[in-house]
């Protein structure tokens, strides 16, 4: 059964446009990676329209599996990223698929920002991780959802900074 989660950021910002204008910015996409530890991602599509905005990514962290995984999982830790931006509705829709375990991983996510309050932007990541493997899936599925907890801060973090240098604090 899949482990479902949910994380809130509240941006300064004066609108989701200006946190979308950093979600979609190479620069501020490549200091979110340093930060979580990624070594390489690449670009493998990139779709604008006026209705949506459709990203695909192969991403490759830093981190390895432990020696003694390798030897007993296929697959790394890279994975592909696809990102849908619905444009109308400050809406990212995400799917995540590990390459580990020979795709028995999958991540889907829901980023949407509303305005909250005078000059601030409340975003809530939403989705549900699931590894399909008896008995220890439920298991990585945790630690998997604690990871995304963190990366989701420290990029919280860089977002915000960035939005600080475009429109001031």
């Amino acid at each position: 059964m899949p482990t479902p989660f949910h994380f809130e950021h509240r941006f300064r910002a004066p609108s989701p446009a200006a946190v979308l204008d950093v979600v979609f910015d190479a620069a501020a996409r490549a200091a979110q990676d340093a930060a979580v530890d990624v070594a390489s991602r690449v670009v493998l599509a990139d779709e604008d329209t006026a209705a949506t905005r459709r990203m695909r990514f192969l991403v490759h962290p830093r981190r390895q599996l432990p020696a003694i995984a390798r030897a007993l999982v296929k697959g790394d830790l890279s994975f592909e990223e696809e990102l849908v931006w619905t444009k109308a509705l400050d809406r990212v829709d995400y799917d995540i698929r590990p390459r580990v375990l020979s795709g028995k991983t999958h991540i889907v996510a829901r980023y949407q920002l509303t305005a909250d309050g005078a000059g601030q932007v409340l975003r809530r990541y939403q989705g549900t991780a699931t590894v399909e493997v008896p008995l220890i899936g439920a298991r990585i599925e945790r630690v998997i959802v604690d990871d995304l907890g963190r990366s989701l801060a420290a990029a919280a973090q860089i977002t915000q900074a960035h939005i600080d240098r475009r429109v001031g604090p």
